[in-house]
């Protein structure tokens, strides 16, 4: 039976997560930051009696599926992206693999954690304030063509972070985290303008970044789907932990 959850099925719902707090990290770090009872998050579970066998939780236009036992009711999905417009489906792979999902693009990645700290620090890195968001979003439009509305609000809220870097008075390279919890953050939106790369900038950013979340006892995790970025993430201290699926709505 799937059913939306409600405060009460709070710790329920993260035992089941917490199974995995690396996998399921967007889910933990979603769900204690947000909570239940808003408008633009909502958690259902499908139970077999007592036992969770999937969780749905669907944040803003985005769709997050967890289940060990790869138990995925494709009309709910499909009923789910209907009701709440959803442009992204997010999951580990081999569980997104189980849904027709032909009217979305593929945009499937590597999924790491790090496992040893950063070695070289560069004191350049600065940590972004709100009015440095506009600036950031430009960068983050060039490199990816997207926007990132709710920087602002992550960076007044803590549930996120931005560093950057300048060149001549110009930012030229940022990185991002996300979803932090208790014991782990998840790194986003590393971006480093065109005519900048490939002199270390993004490398510096993300070490500072991950060096300061290892500070507060939170292990950065990341995605990557570029082989190039794959081996600065391996030099900084990442490890491979999984594939990861993003297959975007193309309707």
């Amino acid at each position: 039976m799937i059913r939306l959850c409600s405060d009460l099925d709070r710790s329920k719902v993260l035992e089941y997560l917490n199974k995995d707090r690396a996998l399921n990290l967007f889910f933990i770090g979603d769900i204690n930051n947000y909570g239940f009872e808003n408008d633009f998050q909502k958690i259902f579970i499908d139970e077999d009696g007592e036992t969770i066998q999937t969780v749905y939780l669907v944040y803003y236009e985005n769709l997050l599926i967890s289940s060990y036992t790869k138990n995925i009711d494709q009309d709910f999905v499909k009923q789910l992206m209907e009701d709440y417009k959803i442009e992204n489906i997010n999951g580990e792979q081999s569980l997104i693999d189980t849904l027709d999902l032909s009217q979305c693009d593929n945009d499937d990645c590597y999924f790491c954690k790090m496992i040893k700290n950063p070695v070289s620090l560069d004191e350049s890195v600065e940590v972004a304030k709100v009015e440095d968001v506009p600036e950031i979003i430009e960068i983050i439009k060039t490199v990816f063509h997207q926007d990132s509305p709710r920087m602002a609000s992550s960076i007044e809220d803590k549930t996120g972070r931005t560093y950057f870097i300048k060149v001549d008075g110009k930012i030229v390279s940022v990185a991002s985290s996300t979803a932090e919890t208790d014991g782990l953050a998840m790194i986003v939106g590393v971006a480093t303008l065109d005519e900048f790369r490939g002199q270390g900038y993004a490398s510096k950013v993300v070490e500072k970044l991950c060096s300061d979340l290892l500070m507060e006892d939170k292990i950065p995790c990341l995605f990557y789907n570029n082989p190039a970025a794959g081996k600065i993430y391996h030099r900084i201290g990442f490890e491979d932990i999984g594939r990861w699926a993003l297959r975007r709505n193309r309707k």
